[in-house]
């Protein structure tokens, strides 16, 4: 895999990471506070995923608390992502059936970049996800420029549409409605209601 690199970056989308690090969301985390170094990014997931005009991926949040709790992880670092998490696999997986491309090959952030307290399954009030996407998110997909905004699941698609974005929503990953097929079957409805294919 090859290692993106981080000087394709903007002045602006530099300065928006910048605002991002020095945000203080009272309960939240940054990625810098469990030892990460994502200074440059307005999420990590972007690190590994910042292909500018085609298609972009809004996932919901980064991290938690318990997943980021012990050593930083060499990969994650790397890549702003744990490649082997099934979430990013059944990303990957689905990326390349419907649109033969992989997550290098895209434009990929959250709608919420702050570590949240507690699991993975830890909620983040509505309220939060549509404040932080009108301050982060909506600004860095300007700046990105996506032909197609992908919204993974209902919180992301929720700060999107609250931020007055327009993208496709699609399950998410994780989502239990089934197999890889199952999902792939709904992205496809989906693309085809925007008449995207």
């Amino acid at each position: 895999m090859e290692i993106p690199e981080k000087g394709q970056m903007s002045s602006e989308y530099l300065a928006l990471a910048d605002e991002r690090v020095n945000y203080s969301l009272a309960g939240y985390g940054q990625p810098e506070d469990y030892g990460y170094n994502f200074k440059e990014w307005v999420s990590p997931y972007t690190k590994g995923a910042h292909q500018l005009g085609g298609i972009a991926i809004v996932l919901q949040d980064w991290s938690s608390h318990d997943g980021l709790e012990h050593k930083v992880d060499q990969s994650v670092q790397e890549y702003g992502r744990t490649i082997s998490l099934k979430t990013n696999l059944r990303l990957e997986e689905l990326l390349k059936r419907v649109f033969s491309v992989g997550i290098k090959d895209v434009y990929a952030t959250n709608v919420f970049p702050f570590i949240k307290p507690d699991g993975i399954s830890t909620h983040i009030p509505l309220r939060l996800i549509k404040q932080v996407a009108s301050k982060f998110v909506a600004k860095e997909l300007q700046l990105a420029k996506p032909k197609i905004i992908l919204a993974l699941g209902n919180a992301a698609h929720y700060g999107l549409i609250k931020s007055g974005i327009e993208c496709i929503h699609v399950p998410h990953p994780a989502a239990r409605i089934g197999s890889i097929d199952q999902h792939e079957k709904r992205w496809i409805k989906s693309l085809k209601q925007k008449g995207i294919i």
